[in-house]
C-alpha cells in the first residue's frame, strides 16, 4: 500500500468518525408544527405594537452616540498628547 493510499484511507476513516459522532449532541431544533419562525414574527410584531422596539432603538441610538463621543474624546486626547511632544 502506498503512502498516498494509506493517507486517503486514514482521512476517510477520520471523516467518517467525525460524521458519525457529530449527531450525538442534543438537537435544539424547533419541533412546532407552524415553526419557530412564526414565533419570531409574532414577537417582532408585539414589540412594534407595545413600544418595546422604539425603546430598544432609542437605547441603541444613545449607545452609538456615547461611543462616538468617547471615540472623539479619545482621539482629541491622543492628538493633544502628540502635539505636546
Amino acid at each position: 500500500m502506498t503512502r498516498k493510499t494509506a493517507a486517503t484511507i486514514a482521512t476517510l476513516v477520520v471523516a467518517g468518525l467525525i460524521w458519525m459522532f457529530s449527531g450525538i449532541q442534543p438537537s435544539y431544533a424547533c419541533t412546532k408544527t407552524n415553526g419557530c419562525v412564526m414565533d419570531i414574527f409574532r414577537d417582532d410584531y408585539d414589540m412594534k405594537r407595545d413600544g418595546r422596539m422604539d425603546a430598544a432603538m432609542a437605547a441603541g441610538r444613545a449607545n452609538v452616540e456615547a461611543f462616538r463621543a468617547a471615540r472623539a474624546a479619545e482621539q482629541a486626547r491622543v492628538s493633544r498628547g502628540a502635539t505636546k511632544k
